[in-house]
């Protein structure tokens, strides 16, 4: 899939930072380390006030273009002033805790090249923790396994039946689209204004999925993202994007009733949840509430044919969570079944210090 060095476009690879110290230089070196040479590598910093910078300015890479802002932005504008500032054919954010393996910009590029009418290129990603052990891997779901090109319609049932799979720093896409889209919209979709951006793509335009492991996404308990899913007791943003597009496309999908059955699966599981941190916090009462909401008999059948990240395994696991839940709730055992949460997750979080 190599390009000859004539037909090679420039690649900007984006990386917003801020307090990265820990992490921004293996970034880093696993991207100029790439096999595709034809990039400019552009950091902004959101002021940090660790050493990122001091490290960063240590590298010495004619590739390497160094931003930094007087004062932090915020994460939506910081990545809209990376795309900004690129001047390459083709952007990719990435993440500024996240490694990317040797070949995976040369592959990118070369899926733009043999289907010009893509608009984007996603590949898949091993999940890590904190010190680089691997936990897991990101999958695509069976239908959508060895196709390569997708439109809206399928990407979307497809997400709408198993979750998001799209993963956010293996996203590169067109310059000029990128540019015309930006920003995310954070303040409709907040954590999810990623999946948010990715339908608007594939609105216009067809989209590529790389069936290969070409990165290790990070997972850790500091970050946002982490602490946000772990304390919320609010519907996930996902619901929001999901339920946004459900309205906006209601004349033109013709959604089957097994994926529309799956879907409220998903959304009871998340109640479910939800009911766990109210439980965490130390809230029964409302805990109590949204399991009664969440257990249903859909949720049980739904289980039977759950797929992608969320297995029937995890859903009958929910389910049986909100049996046990709601017993020993109406037995006003609400407070010891939040102790043994907090036992059972701060076992369960060792993993990713």
């Amino acid at each position: 899939m190599s390009c000859a060095i004539r037909e090679q476009p420039l690649v900007s690879i984006c990386v917003p930072t801020y307090n990265a110290e820990k992490t921004v230089m293996q970034t880093v070196r696993s991207i100029l380390s790439q096999t595709y040479r034809r990039m400019e590598v552009i950091v902004v910093d959101n002021a940090s006030e660790d050493n990122t910078l001091s490290l960063l300015r240590e590298i010495d890479d004619p590739r390497m273009k160094i931003h930094c802002n007087e004062i932090n932005i915020g994460a939506e504008k910081n990545f809209s002033k990376c795309v900004q500032l690129a001047e390459g054919e083709y952007i990719a954010l990435f993440h500024a805790d996240d490694l990317y393996l040797a070949e995976m910009v040369e592959k990118q590029v070369g899926a733009f090249q043999e289907n010009p009418a893509v608009a984007a290129v996603f590949t898949r990603a091993n999940f890590i923790n904190s010190i680089g052990e691997t936990m897991g891997e990101s999958k695509l779901p069976v239908e959508s396994r060895a196709k390569g090109v997708y439109c809206f319609p399928e990407i979307f049932l497809s997400i709408l039946e198993n979750l998001n799979f799209l993963v956010c720093p293996s996203a590169m896409v067109k310059a000029d689209l990128y540019k015309e889209l930006m920003p995310f919209d954070v303040k409709t979709f907040r954590t999810s204004a990623d999946l948010d951006m990715w339908f608007r793509i594939l609105e216009r335009h067809p989209i590529a999925i790389l069936d290969e492991k070409l990165m290790s996404y990070r997972f850790s308990n500091s970050q946002g993202s982490y602490q946000f899913a772990y304390l919320r007791t609010e519907r996930a943003d996902f619901f929001e994007v999901m339920e946004y597009y459900l309205s906006a496309k209601a004349g033109d999908l013709r959604i089957p009733l097994r994926i529309l059955s799956k879907y409220e699966v998903l959304k009871n599981v998340d109640r479910i949840r939800c009911a766990k941190n109210y439980l965490l916090k130390g809230y029964p009462l409302e805990a109590k509430n949204l399991l009664k909401e969440s257990f249903s008999v859909k949720t049980f059948w739904g289980a039977s044919g759950a797929t992608g990240d969320m297995g029937a395994h995890q859903v009958l696991a929910y389910w049986l969570f909100a049996i046990v839940g709601l017993a020993l709730l109406n037995l006003g055992l609400g407070r010891s079944l939040g102790k043994s949460l907090h036992w059972l997750i701060s076992r369960r979080e060792r993993k990713f210090v």
